[in-house]
């Protein structure tokens, strides 16, 4: 699985510190700052060192073994985290506070750890929730715990995998009418045992704000009609799935219901527990990837390969959105 192009494009206005330091002039008067010109000239240089370090990180994790990929990818995820914090938050980092990872895990391992059902639990400050409540005005409350396997889920890119290993499906691709109005297969109901009735009654009263959802029974499809031009990078409940390039709807009921989501949240946080286990679970780790014994192994590897290319792509149209 390869883009047809070079995902790194999206970055390349970026290194002229002219037209970052416009574009940075640009989201500090939207914000109503005072001197958006000169916090902008202070700012720029950071901002593309952020993003050239950050690019570094993803290419040499590309030449990497698999068992390095986690502490390197994470890395080059934080890197961009702080360029775009710097579009909304021109005197980051203003305390140490925020310089954290602002996540924490099981500290000792016990012998039957699984990963897909470990727990990751949100710290009070720290880069995730200055991220979160800086690029989407969205504050996650301290203890608030993620489940692996319930982040996983949500990646339309690992729908075969699911299905291949467990014979669930959590997620179905829907068919892109235009912009605005995606279609659903009519069988998509039976997924959560429900009658098309039912599933539009449920579906409507969980999305009214985001979606409006009728049933269009000559085609046996459920149309779907956003009320808001999607981001690829933040459209819960639907997941974009980057190499088909079209969005997938959920069909199961924990992730309908489940707190709001976007995909730079998920694979900040798998990406963090993954790269725990790299460094300091070194045992476990590389029993993992040489005993073949595990059936987590799969979506670890595709998950790696899949964020690799996956995140530097979202940022990059993040970006390319605010310019």
């Amino acid at each position: 699985m390869t883009m047809q192009y070079d995902t790194w494009t999206l970055f390349d206005m970026f290194f002229s510190s002219q037209k970052t330091q416009h574009f940075l002039s640009k989201q500090y008067e939207k914000l109503n700052m005072e001197d958006s010109n000169g916090k902008s000239f202070d700012n720029t240089y950071g901002f593309i060192y952020y993003i050239e370090h950050g690019k570094k990180y993803y290419k040499l994790a590309d030449q990497a073994p698999m068992e390095l990929k986690p502490v390197l990818l994470f890395y080059g995820m934080t890197q961009l985290m702080k360029a775009c914090i710097l579009c909304a938050d021109p005197d980051y980092p203003d305390s140490s506070a925020v310089l954290a990872h602002g996540l924490s895990t099981r500290k000792r391992k016990k012998r039957s750890y699984e990963f897909l059902y470990d727990e990751v639990k949100v710290q009070k400050t720290g880069l995730f929730n200055h991220f979160c409540e800086k690029m989407f005005h969205m504050k996650h409350v301290e203890g608030e715990k993620f489940t692996m396997i319930h982040l996983l889920q949500t990646l339309p890119e690992l729908v075969p995998l699911f299905k291949q290993m467990s014979g669930e499906v959590h997620l179905v691709q829907m068919r892109k009418e235009n912009k605005m109005t995606f279609c659903l297969p009519q069988k998509s109901n039976d997924h959560l045992h429900m009658s098309a009735e039912r599933f539009l009654e449920y579906t409507n009263s969980l999305f009214l704000e985001k979606f409006s959802v009728d049933w269009n029974k000559d085609h046996s499809e459920f149309r779907l009609q956003s009320k808001g031009k999607l981001k690829p990078f933040d459209c819960f409940p639907l997941s974009y799935h980057l190499f088909e390039n079209t969005y997938y709807f959920p069909v199961n009921r924990e992730l309908l219901n489940s707190a709001e989501l976007n995909e730079f949240m998920v694979h900040y946080v798998v990406l963090y527990n993954l790269s725990m286990l790299s460094r300091y679970d070194t045992e476990w780790w590389s029993e993992l990837f040489h005993t073949y014994t595990s059936e987590e192994l799969p979506y670890i590897k595709q998950f790696l390969n899949i964020t690799a290319q996956k995140m530097p792509y979202l940022f990059g149209v993040m970006l390319q959105l605010r310019s």
